[in-house]
């Protein structure tokens, strides 16, 4: 086996169980057993438990996905700019949103999750801001705080994907594409000049 094929059983292993068992249960010692590896291995690639938790959020991060959605596929159109980010943040996070909703419950009873947690918002708050202030820049969004804007964006698009993946469509049945063109349209014009 490849260190790569051995990490990523490793990985896979303690997302396992993490998902069935918590934070707490799934030891160095049950996600080697359960990767098929011995618990020195685990210390040898990753450390200690909270590296493989690090290497599953890495893992799952959607910064490389709507970092190009946010740097490389701009067109300096402010509504569609910020519908083409919500579609693909929304898409993404439902894709993943059982290790989401894991990683909220755990992180109340670990602070360690919570602070590699924070770090994904963190980058795409930050990104955000950059893409506004650019587009202050340009003449085509008003003078706006930078960060405010970035995280009533974020809001938007968290409330959306926790509405969805915890109560289904109880609360609405507006189809996913109409909430978005709505709601973008009606930030954007907040923004516009």
């Amino acid at each position: 086996m490849t260190a790569k094929k051995t990490s990523d059983r490793i990985i896979e292993a303690a997302l396992q169980l993490i998902s069935e068992k918590g934070y707490t249960a799934a030891t160095t010692k049950a996600i080697a057993e359960l990767a098929g590896v011995n618990e020195v291995t685990i210390f040898r690639h990753f450390g200690c438990k909270h590296e493989i938790l690090k290497a599953i959020i890495d893992k799952f991060s959607y910064n490389p996905i709507l970092q190009k959605t946010i740097r490389e596929n701009v067109v300096w159109d402010l509504e569609k700019d910020l519908l083409s980010f919500s579609k693909n943040y929304f898409e993404y996070m439902m894709s993943i949103k059982d290790f989401i909703m894991i990683g909220f419950k755990e992180s109340i009873q670990f602070p360690e999750i919570s602070e590699e947690i924070a770090n994904i918002p963190l980058f795409i708050k930050k990104e955000l801001m950059h893409y506004f202030e650019e587009m202050q820049r340009k003449g085509k969004i008003i003078e706006v705080n930078y960060e405010a804007t970035a995280l009533s964006l974020l809001a938007l698009n968290v409330g959306y994907f926790l509405s969805r993946a915890r109560l289904g469509a109880t609360v609405s049945q507006l189809p996913t594409e109409e909430f978005f063109k709505t709601s973008i349209s009606i930030f954007s014009r907040g923004l516009t000049p």
